[in-house]
């Protein structure tokens, strides 16, 4: 399948969030290195397929406010889609939404980076909730990027217990990475991939 952004370009796009990646890490505590690398893998892997799938979200919570915030009539295949992996980090609403209410309950002003109030904490089975998140991980690649980093957070306490990302072995960043992008207990190819990126991005070349 072809991709949609070449590994020029993706350390091109890196390079203009830079600041933001910086500032993110300092308030998450997730490394700027891990931020990036994930970034950079998730973009590097976005093919035709992808918009595809954004469209179709689309079209779902289009149909769902035309009537009036009620589930649209036909729902098979593509015309049921109401969350996608999307935006830069390749990151679901649903998962988003759990990644911000993981860091809020662990103390972080999370809502507040969002310019939202913890007093109506957002919840994955509302529906107005999980099309909100969705269109703003879609729209807003500083947000996604943002949620993306809460993700890892969350990703690395499952993990390992603890949040302290300095401390982790290159297995416990392996998991944390794998953790990211699915559901299993042990390292995948992918964590793999993101962690030899990460020592890139930790290292990078002297030119």
């Amino acid at each position: 399948m072809l991709k949609l952004y070449s590994k020029k370009k993706v350390k091109r796009l890196l390079a203009g969030y830079a600041g933001r990646i910086e500032q993110v890490s300092a308030r998450s505590g997730v490394p700027a290195a891990c931020i990036r690398a994930v970034l950079s893998q998730e973009m590097g892997d976005i093919d035709l397929m992808d918009p595809v799938a954004d469209l179709s979200v689309r079209f779902y919570w289009l149909r769902w406010r035309l009537r009036g915030g009620r589930t649209p009539r036909l729902l098979r295949g593509a015309l049921g889609k109401k969350d996608s992996s999307t935006g830069y980090g390749q990151i679901f609403a649903y998962v988003a939404i759990r990644a911000l209410n993981f860091a809020a309950s662990r103390g972080l002003p999370a809502y507040d980076w969002l310019g939202l109030s913890e007093e109506r904490p957002l919840r994955p089975d509302r529906d107005e909730d999980l099309q909100w998140m969705w269109y703003r991980l879609h729209r807003d690649p500083e947000a996604n990027i943002l949620l993306s980093a809460l993700n890892l957070l969350s990703a690395a306490e499952e993990m390992t217990g603890r949040r302290d990302f300095k401390s982790f072995s290159p297995e416990q960043l392996q998991l944390t990475f794998t953790r990211y992008n699915a559901n299993v207990r042990q390292v995948t190819a992918y964590g793999k991939k993101v962690f030899a990126l990460y020592l890139q991005e930790k290292t990078p070349e002297i030119v």
